[in-house]
Parts: C-alpha cells; structure tokens; sequence
C-alpha cells in the first residue's frame, strides 16, 4: 500500500506549489474567454489538475536512485509484457484466500496483485468522469483519449522516463492499457450519478449578466501588473534613450529628475493618451476585458488626466519619492522623519481602508474614480454582445 500512498501524498504535497504558478495564467485565461470567474469552473479544472498530476505521480514514482537502472537489473530482463490478462493467473496464483469464508476477504487489501488491479483500474477513472461532465466528449472520444493516456504513460515507463534513466525500471503492461481504459469508461458510465448536483458544463453561464457585472479587485489588479511590467520596461528604455540625448554633465540630480520625468511621459502616453484613443483600454484591461468609461460614456483624456493624477498623485508619489528619502536619511532631523513616515503611513493606510470599504460593494469605485467621474466596465466576449 505505501507504493500507491507515497506518490498521492507527493502530488499532494506539490499540487499547491503548482497551482500557485498556474493561477495567474489560468485567471487571465478565464477572464479572457468567460469575461469572470466561474468557482465551479474553476474547481473542476484544479481537481483535474491534482488529478492529473497524482495519476502521473503513480506511474513515475518512486524514482530510482541512480540513472544507470541497467546496472540493477538481470541482464536478461524483459521490460515488455504483452500477453493480456495476465493480471488474472497473477491474481490467483499470489491471493492467499479461502473463498468459502467470506471474512477472510480482508485480506485482499494487503495483496499486491489485488492492489495493483485496483490502482491500474482506478487510475483514469477520473478522466472519463471529466471528459463527458466538464469536455462533453462522446464515449468513442473518451475511450480513445483514455486509452491515449494509458499508453503515454507505459510508453513514459518503457523509455526509462525518456532517456534520463538507460534502462526502464517499470514494464510497460498490455494490462496496464486494459485496466487503465476500462477504469476510464467504467467513469465516463457513471459519471451522470456522480455530477448530478452540478449544473450542465454548457450552463455555468447561464443567467450570467456578463454586460452590467461589476469588474472584481482580482480582475483590476492582475491588469493592473500586466500594464506596469510593460511601463516598466518601457520607461527604462526611454531613459537610456534621454541620457544618450542629454548631456553627461547634467549629474545625478538631472538624471533623477530625468528619470522621473521619462516616468511621467511613459504614465500619460500608457494610462491616458492610448485608452482616450482605445475606448479606454490598456493592454492589460483589454486582455482581462475591462474598461474605464467616464461620466458620459466613452471616457476622455481630460477624465483619465483627472483619475491617473489623482491615483498616483495621491498615493503614487509619496511611496516613489517619500519612502526613498525616509530609507536614505537624506534628513538629520527626526521630526522631519517622522513626519514624512506618518504621512506616508496614513495615506497608504487610507487607500487599503478605501479598497476594503468598496470589496464587498456591487459599485467598487474607489475616491479617485469617484472623484474624476470615471470606473471599469466589462468587455464581454462578442457572441454575448451579439444576443
């Protein structure tokens, strides 16, 4: 049993660790094609991730101890077992039972030729009950996809994990395939008993005001940190291309200022002169679907001036030009210091109470949006425009 134990406690173990890479790419992918987040959608594809990697867990693990698996096997050892069924005369030459006490079947769980049919069985059980609930895939599809999986997986073993061990140190099974298929389609039967609390894979967007929904924090910020990687890259450039043009003799106060300044440049053309132009859309919004509207509709460059200026006026600044002087000690004088740090404390403290004021709220106007008339809308997917 600890064969099968140990891989599912490590695909366990690492299923958060790769959910935490996989989250940023998976919210910008969902927020692109569904416009929101669907948190039974969004289940089932991180349980279909834990499953895929505790199934791919069970057939690697545990590895070898060194790369050179020929040296630990017989020279004649065969690696392929292609007479099917074998698992059947395995099983009832290895079962020690007496079949005409039924209390003795306990012991079948401590077999490991009953374990082995039970695991190989179960193993892509899971994937037929995703392929027909969340892919809709008819049963000749399920069965060749699964009977795919199985064979990518023995073929996985036969190669020694693909060259990184000179010998395979599991056989690749025709029974493996059976069992493994078999699992599968046995899932994809009961998969209607199974999943019939859950709405229909095609209606998790039903009844979904996709249109007149409020754009989330979540959905904000991850555009918010696609838009600022790219100013952040763009701004740089912008100041090496000012410090060739300007003079070397301007000396480190001009090349702050300079850097500032490109900053600036970099702010107004990204956050407000393209969205005035592009129905008030960065690179990053239009990738989540979102975008900011004014007062009237179509937003302006006048009405993102006002919002940008106060955003990074108000809060931006103080954190870029404050906070450094307060870690530098530019100041002697401890009054000064403890008044620039309060100031910053306050301000960033009244923008996280500002943001947690609005979390729960349908309208998430934070006060430089309310202040410059301005807030994020939804860009739906165009089909659900269309209707």
């Amino acid at each position: 049993m600890g064969t099968y134990l140990f891989p599912i406690k490590t695909a366990f173990i690492t299923f958060p660790i790769a959910a935490f890479f996989l989250t940023m790419p998976f919210l910008i992918f969902q927020y692109r094609k569904y416009s929101y987040i669907n948190w039974i959608r969004a289940s089932v594809l991180y349980s279909m991730l834990l499953f895929i990697m505790t199934a791919y867990y069970l057939v690697i693990l545990p590895l070898p101890n060194t790369r050179n698996t020929c040296a630990t096997q017989n020279p004649n050892s065969h690696f392929m077992s292609l007479i099917p069924f074998t698992f059947v005369t395995d099983f009832l030459n290895e079962v020690n039972l007496d079949w005409s006490a039924p209390m003795t079947y306990i012991r079948l769980f401590k077999e490991r030729a009953f374990l082995q049919v039970i695991f190989n069985f179960l193993l892509l059980m899971p994937l037929g009950i995703y392929l027909r609930y969340y892919f809709r895939r008819s049963w000749k599809a399920a069965l060749l996809i699964s009977f795919s999986t199985s064979l990518f997986f023995e073929v996985t073993q036969l190669t020694g994990l693909y060259g990184i061990y000179n010998c395979p140190y599991r056989l690749f099974d025709v029974d493996d395939l059976l069992l493994n298929t078999s699992g599968a389609m046995l899932g994809f039967a009961i998969t209607p008993l199974i999943t019939s609390m859950l709405p229909q894979s095609n209606q998790l967007d039903a009844n979904k005001d996709l249109i007149n929904r409020p754009v989330g924090f979540v959905q904000r910020f991850l555009a918010l940190i696609i838009d600022w990687t790219i100013v952040g890259i763009a701004s740089p450039l912008l100041f090496l291309i000012g410090s060739l043009i300007l003079p070397n003799s301007i000396g480190t106060l001009g090349r702050n200022v300079n850097s500032i300044a490109w900053l600036f440049i970099s702010i107004c053309i990204y956050f407000m002169l393209i969205p005035s132009m592009k129905d008030g859309q960065t690179f990053g919004k239009w990738l989540l679907r979102i975008k900011v509207v004014g007062a009237h509709g179509r937003v302006t460059f006048n009405e993102l001036f006002k919002r940008y200026a106060l955003l990074y006026g108000v809060i931006g600044i103080p954190n870029w030009v404050l906070s450094p002087i307060l870690a530098s000690g530019v100041s002697n004088s401890i009054f000064i210091q403890l008044a620039l740090g309060l100031i910053v404390f306050a301000l960033n403290i009244w923008f996280i109470f500002d943001v947690l004021r609005n979390l729960f709220k349908r309208n998430k106007q934070l006060f430089y949006e309310k202040w410059s008339g301005t807030h994020h809308m939804p860009v739906p997917p165009k089909q659900i425009q269309e209707e």
